[in-house]
């Protein structure tokens, strides 16, 4: 099964492919089945990134009933799984050596959940980073519908470096 994420249509500038290689790390695991976005499920497709500031990323897909709780709608777990793995990839874009590399650790991931995404809908999350720190980043994301842009899903992303320092030994 193919958890490739989509390339956009339009060239993409040398940030933007950047930051497009960083999405390949999704659903990548040790052989092993893991928790994360199943890409070729959702047909998730790279839109586009700046490197800002804002720095940004979007992205769109679709609700597949993978993704749906009882009712038909986005699931609120898998709206965090989302905001989680797909707020990192422009950390990634950003990163520099000891700082961010390896995309951190979550230290608090909080969503606020404004109005139901039904499935099969199109759907757009743009992610951006608001601070980047020695230590710490804060990164905010919001699950919008493509067909008038009514923002369904508002995230909050801390993270933690997990980077060893540039000059330690590994």
């Amino acid at each position: 099964m193919s958890h490739k994420i989509l390339a956009p249509t339009h060239e993409l500038s040398e940030f933007e492919q950047h930051v497009y290689d960083c999405t390949e790390l999704i659903g990548k695991g040790a052989g092993d089945i893991r928790w994360d976005v199943n890409a070729s499920d959702c047909q998730l497709r790279f839109e586009s990134a700046s490197r800002g500031p804002p720095a940004k990323v979007s992205f769109t897909f679709t609700i597949a009933p993978s993704l749906c709780n009882t009712l038909g709608n986005l699931h609120g777990g898998c709206a965090a799984t989302l905001v989680d793995v797909l707020s990192t990839t422009i950390l990634l874009g950003v990163s520099q050596p000891g700082k961010f590399g390896f995309g951190g650790v979550s230290r608090n991931l909080k969503l606020t959940y404004l109005r139901p995404v039904p499935m099969g809908s199109e759907a757009r999350m743009v992610c951006e980073i608001v601070h980047v720190g020695k230590r710490l980043a804060l990164l905010r994301a919001e699950i919008q519908k493509v067909e008038n842009g009514d923002v369904c899903v508002v995230g909050e992303h801390e993270k933690a470096n997990t980077d060893p320092e540039v000059d330690q030994k590994i």
